[in-house]
């Protein structure tokens, strides 16, 4: 996908997805695994984020919507969507809806430029925001997995783990 690595330097690897058209990261140290869409069960009076629980193996997972938390709209999810499942020592038994999985996007860690201001803990979308990396096509927007599990403290009002 990209081949402005230069040999010898450091390189990260990130999972890339789409929302509304837009491509997201996530590195894929913190993915266990990415799963096609599953029917999900609602959560009464759960905030926007929350799109319901989905049964993966036996196994119960919150699924997140992080459009309502980027600010962008809603929409319905496809059978090109994706959950993508977190590691445990991100959120335990976490995924995020996407609507469209990409590839792996390997990149030299000088592409990226850090957010200004990251590690703030405002409400917004920009909170969930770690940094962008241009590609040779476009930008890659990086999306900070810890900051995605503290955002899903505060809207239970729980004390992070």
């Amino acid at each position: 996908m990209n081949n402005l690595i230069k040999p010898g330097s450091s390189t990260r690897s990130f999972c890339t997805f789409r929302l509304t058209d837009r491509l997201y990261g996530i590195e894929v140290l913190h993915v266990r695994e990415i799963s096609p869409y599953l029917p999900t069960t609602p959560v009464p009076q759960a905030p926007p984020a929350v799109h319901g629980l989905v049964n993966l193996r036996s196994r119960i997972y919150l699924a997140l919507d992080l459009r309502p938390m980027l600010g962008l709209s809603v929409v319905n999810f496809t059978d090109q969507s994706r959950l993508i499942i977190l590691k445990p020592e991100i959120g335990q038994d976490v995924g995020i809806l996407i609507e469209r999985g990409g590839d792996i996007a390997h990149v030299n860690a000088e592409q990226i430029e850090k957010r200004s201001g990251a590690g703030d803990s405002s409400s917004d979308g920009a909170s969930l925001i770690a940094g962008v990396c241009k590609l040779e096509s476009e930008l890659m927007i990086i999306v900070d997995p810890m900051r995605i599990a503290q955002a899903v403290n505060r809207l239970f009002n729980r004390a992070p783990r």
